[in-house]
């Protein structure tokens, strides 16, 4: 398993920069949490994209590839392009496509991959996730914390609290960490920086790989969908 240590988000709409740190500070990097949320942009409506997190990395110096399940954003047909051809499309596309969410996303990947993001797509399978943890490398993502933690879906109070309701309430996302495969690789280690969540209730846990994979691909409801694999620049891994 990859030793992270995770802090407690802040929080509710930090989990995303907490869960950057939590990676950061794996690579020995002395940047602080406080830091990290003063710096990592949020969306208008609270919390923020996994692709400005990735921003975030690239900026510092770090490689940051993303494995995108988020068909809002990219059509398959996308995938193998150079990045200038992508960025090319994601403008043609903003001409069609409207939404202040849909348009923050998009100009966040083309600085993605200005900055030298790779964007990449492959069947979210165990075997993808083994390749990265037996590099050391771990992998954060974004995904349905409403699936994930099966609770009722949240709102946000006038506090900007999230309160759960399952009639008012709206499919939620989050960010984790994934540190490696449980010892029968069927279930695999998440850290996790929300410690009051409503199902494990506690920064580290095992879920069932089938259970997180499907968390991963709903997490398209709010934009994510996505595995980012941040690696220190000095680094030469095998081309995953």
């Amino acid at each position: 398993m990859i030793p992270i240590k995770i802090h407690t988000q802040p929080d509710d709409s930090t989990c995303g920069p907490t869960s950057l740190h939590a990676v950061y500070r794996y690579f020995k990097d002395p940047i602080t949490l406080s830091d990290v949320i003063k710096e990592v942009p949020y969306l208008d409506e609270g919390g923020t994209l996994e692709v400005l997190l990735a921003c975030h990395a690239l900026k510092r110096g770090y490689r940051a590839s993303i494995y995108t399940y988020n068909l809002h954003i990219f059509d398959p047909t996308w995938i193998g392009l150079s990045n200038e051809e992508i960025i090319l499309k994601l403008e043609q596309q903003l001409e069609y496509k409207k939404g202040s969410k849909f348009r923050r996303a998009t100009m966040a990947y083309i600085e993605f991959l200005r900055l030298g993001g790779e964007l990449k797509s492959r069947d979210l399978t165990k075997s993808l996730l083994i390749e990265y943890f037996e590099q050391g490398i771990p992998l954060l993502t974004g995904l349905s914390a409403t699936y994930l933690y099966r609770s009722a879906r949240e709102f946000a109070d006038e506090a900007g609290n999230s309160v759960y309701d399952d009639v008012q309430g709206y499919p939620m996302g989050h960010f984790v960490v994934l540190c490696g495969f449980g010892e029968d690789m069927k279930s695999i280690v998440v850290a996790d920086p929300y410690q009051e969540n409503p199902y494990f209730k506690d920064n580290y846990y095992e879920v069932k790989a089938s259970h997180l994979i499907n968390s991963i691909m709903l997490g398209m409801a709010t934009f994510d969908a996505n595995l980012l694999a941040i690696q220190p620049s000095i680094t030469e891994p095998d081309q995953v």
